[in-house]
């Protein structure tokens, strides 16, 4: 199951919209999803190079939402 998993979050990694996933899944793993959102950091710096602040920004940002939520 953790390897189906896996394999769409990094299909979801090449996607036109990753980076909308990347916060839902930064968001989730920071509460209660089991696959850290680095499987899919990973592919999406590598493909787009010029763009990696905004990607870390991303995942840090709704990293630190989704813990506020599972601590309130």
């Amino acid at each position: 199951m953790l390897k189906d998993i896996y394999q769409k979050v990094l299909k979801l990694a090449g996607h036109k919209s990753s980076k909308f996933y990347l916060a839902v899944i930064s968001f989730a793993e920071s509460s209660f999803f089991p696959i850290p959102p680095d499987i899919m950091i990973i592919p999406m710096v590598i493909a787009k190079k010029n763009d990696y602040l905004r990607i870390f920004f991303i995942a840090t940002l709704f990293s630190v939402l989704g813990g506020l939520l599972g601590y309130f």
